[in-house]
């Protein structure tokens, strides 16, 4: 990656900068679907394993259609986006990341059949500083925050 109007040596530091920030993140994750079956550790990228509470297992296999169990990956990734403003975060993954988000933090309030057919506005792809809160409230293990 390099960062426009830097020369090299700096656009390196700026790349080991972001990443060292990032370390955190997972390496490897679980399904929804391991999950369920009590797998419930992951390794990030420093190698500790970290643990997503089953009760928040519980909550997401309550939101998810079945049949979505295999496609959700954990913890699900919240990107913070500095280019879209101060405080904008992104849900990454897939349209079912982004509905179970949603509907954890009651910001849709329709089924996965809905919310599958609409046109998605980036209000639902967006998270800001108070849905970010709330949602650390209700998912603080099974999500989990990068940085760009």
């Amino acid at each position: 990656m390099k960062f426009l109007g830097f020369d090299d040596k700096l656009s390196k530091f700026l790349k080991y900068e972001i990443d060292s920030v990032n370390n955190h993140l997972p390496k490897n994750r679980v399904t929804l679907q391991m999950a369920e079956q009590g797998h419930l550790n992951y390794v990030n990228r420093l190698e500790d394993q970290l643990y997503i509470d089953k009760r928040e297992v519980q909550i997401l296999l309550e939101l998810c259609p079945k049949e979505k169990y295999k496609d959700v990956y954990l913890p699900i990734l919240i990107i913070r986006r500095r280019d879209l403003g101060s405080g904008t975060y992104v849900i990454t993954g897939d349209l079912i990341d982004q509905f179970l988000v949603c509907k954890a933090i009651n910001k849709y309030k329709e089924s996965w059949e809905n919310f599958k057919n609409e046109d998605h506005s980036p209000s639902l792809t967006y998270l800001y500083k108070p849905n970010l809160i709330e949602l650390r409230k209700v998912l603080p293990t099974s999500t989990v925050i990068g940085f760009t």
